[in-house]
């Protein structure tokens, strides 16, 4: 898991208690690419150096995910 994204943001999100509004991080695994979508946003601080999330991102981007 990488970890450098600051925890900081996703408390804040959360944080405002807005309804439908959570933050958390991306969990993916070995994921099939017409699945439903998980997430509505996804901030992205990793996908330049693992290949499979750089796929997974242009997958969600292409299907209007992002």
């Amino acid at each position: 898991m990488e970890n450098t994204f600051p925890p900081a943001l996703v408390e804040k999100i959360n944080s405002k208690k807005v309804a439908g509004v959570t933050a958390e991080f991306v969990k993916i695994g070995g994921i099939r690419m017409d699945e439903p979508k998980k997430y509505d946003v996804i901030i992205d601080r990793i996908s330049q150096d693992i290949p499979f999330y750089r796929a997974y991102l242009k997958n969600a981007a292409l299907q209007g995910r992002l």
